[in-house]
């Protein structure tokens, strides 16, 4: 009927003037260090997050410690029209990540944003196979690196009077997460690391500073591929065991964690700091049983 057609062309009309949640993300300059893969693997889940942050209208600043790799997602970012620019920097080198900040805020006037999506090591698995040198290329990556990040971009973002931070870890920092072997360098730097973000959230709260923390269940992407590729195994089967440990029965993929990336940097989740959001498919509350 006549009056059925005039309500649906309102419905188009209200949702096509609907506004965009995430537009304050138009023209902030964002940080995502562990950004980028080859481009034969595709993109992982730092790369992804540039990207989406640039599809936002972020200035994004991709960082990998090989050139390759943050050159490859920033190609991608500019492809689609966007901005966005490579930086390489071994961000377990203090020195490396002052330069950083100095030259971002040199170049920009700014820093709104700045993640550290992908700087990490998750092996070895198995307590018996830790040796001491290990254990600090552990801390290096897992838990040094990140506080070296915060320690370079905080006083900018005191200076301007607002900053975002966000830090990924996995959600096996937070959980026992099963019953046999496991990482443990990798969970302690990342439970570490999570921590001190919460709390230079809380602390820098009244100064116009959020810092939250995105724990990462069983994803997709570059990362699980080369480790399966590494051993031989068959990435169907692992495919299959690891979809099986989500309740959904799927993993998370990249653009999923890369979505909950955009809610967090934006003024859309103000009232979200010194919290950790678990992207894992509800994994984390999961006791081990049938």
């Amino acid at each position: 009927p006549r009056g059925a057609a005039f309500a649906a062309r309102g419905s188009v009309r209200t949702a096509a003037a609907a506004p965009n949640p995430f537009a304050d993300l138009q023209g902030k300059v964002a940080v995502v260090a562990g950004a980028g893969n080859p481009p034969a693997e595709g993109h992982g889940i730092g790369a992804m997050t540039s990207l989406f942050l640039a599809r936002q209208g972020c200035k994004v600043v991709s960082v990998s410690n090989v050139a390759e790799n943050c050159e490859t997602v920033t190609a991608a970012i500019k492809g689609e029209g966007l901005i966005g620019s490579a930086y390489v920097a071994d961000c377990t080198k203090y020195e490396e990540v002052e330069t950083l900040a100095q030259s971002v805020k040199a170049e920009h006037g700014k820093v709104d944003i700045m993640i550290n999506a992908g700087i990490h090591t998750a092996l070895p698995q198995g307590f018996a196979k830790m040796s001491l040198d290990k254990w600090k290329l552990n801390m290096d990556l897992n838990l040094n690196a990140h506080f070296y990040l915060i320690h370079a971009f905080l006083p900018t973002f005191l200076e301007q009077g607002h900053g975002n931070i966000l830090h990924y870890t996995t959600f096996g920092s937070a959980v026992a997460l099963g019953m046999g072997n496991q990482r443990h360098g990798y969970f302690a730097g990342k439970a570490a690391a999570a921590t001190l973000t919460r709390r230079i959230g809380i602390e820098n709260a009244k100064k116009g500073v959020r810092a939250n923390v995105v724990s990462i269940g069983y994803t997709t992407g570059p990362l699980v591929n080369r480790a399966v590729a590494k051993v031989g195994a068959s990435i169907e089967a692992v495919t299959a065991t690891r979809d099986g440990n989500v309740p959904r029965g799927k993993q998370i993929t990249p653009e999923e964690i890369a979505n909950v990336a955009v809610f967090l940097a934006s003024d859309a989740s103000s009232s979200i700091n010194a919290t950790e959001v678990f992207a894992d498919g509800g994994n984390h509350c999961a006791t081990y049983g049938p």
